[in-house]
């Protein structure tokens, strides 16, 4: 008996192979250039180095600029000092807009889990279309509402931007735990004499803390990330770090960039992680 995969099999497996080299090869050789020690062309080998990552850290104002691991010889060569201020509005507008967005998506999934009220499926339909429509429409949209309003653009603008459309997945985050909770612990809190309050803050509250942190944690990687809508929502001094990339990447190629964006995978990638272990389904 022939051991041979048949054609349509073999066919089929070259598929998943092609598609996974098209998805992660361009990653893997992302990483593999943000190791090379070649200041001229990113493209061209010329050995090994931690150079790149050391210069980030120094922007970003981890290590000291005089460090010679920095190389501070020649670090502004190959170094914008509008790299840490632009790291830290991604960490500022990441955090707000987090925060707001997890209160807000929070009491949304508990009306919507929990109450009845005329219009809640337009509310509901309302409530994902951010997360339906393209990001370019949802950016000029904000855009155009914020100029009507002389609202200034700034760090305040982009959180209030981003809370718009991360509200949208923290609802559907925490109402998936709430869709997995047993409702039974809140019959029997109020059966035992306890008002609505006092269910909610001793046996709701506790059950949702893990959907509730996880959809926190997955809001500031969106944010952190968020290129788009930061572009159109930011002014001037509000610069995130993608929307610096950006610009940086039209200006002039630097080999910092790719350890920049190493960076950034792996730091999304930690905080992914972290809440998809935090939404992880528990044993009663």
């Amino acid at each position: 008996m022939s051991l041979r995969p048949s054609p349509l099999k073999a066919a089929l497996l070259a598929h998943l192979w092609l598609f996974f080299l098209f998805l992660y090869l361009p990653i893997a050789m992302l990483v593999v250039y943000s190791f090379n020690d070649n200041a001229v062309s990113m493209m061209t080998w010329n050995g090994f180095t931690f150079d790149w990552y050391w210069r980030v850290l120094a922007n970003i104002g981890l290590i000291s600029p005089s460090s010679d691991l920095a190389g501070s010889g020649n670090l502004q060569l190959y170094s914008d000092p509008n790299l840490g201020p632009a790291a830290l509005n991604s960490v500022i507008v990441a955090l707000g807009s987090a925060s707001l967005a997890t209160v807000i998506g929070t009491l949304s999934a508990l009306g919507l889990a929990r109450c009845t009220f005329p219009g809640k499926l337009a509310y509901r339909t309302a409530l994902y279309l951010p997360i339906v429509i393209p990001d370019i429409v949802l950016g000029i949209a904000l855009l155009v509402f914020l100029a009507a309003l002389s609202f200034p653009l700034g760090r305040v603008s982009v959180i209030l931007a981003h809370t718009v459309f991360l509200a949208s997945y923290v609802t559907v985050v925490v109402g998936a735990r709430l869709a997995g909770m047993n409702t039974a612990l809140e019959e029997a809190s109020a059966d035992l004499g306890a008002s609505p309050w006092i269910t909610f803050w001793r046996v709701t509250f506790p059950q949702l803390v893990p959907g509730i942190v996880g959809g926190f944690l997955l809001s500031v990687v969106i944010s952190f990330d968020d290129l788009v809508i930061a572009y159109f929502t930011s002014g001037v001094g509000a610069t995130t770090l993608p929307v610096y990339l950006f610009g940086a990447i039209k200006r002039n190629v630097s080999p910092e960039i790719n350890a920049i964006s190493v960076l950034m995978m792996l730091l999304s990638m930690v905080i992914v992680a972290l809440a998809l272990w935090l939404r992880r389904p528990t044993r009663a």
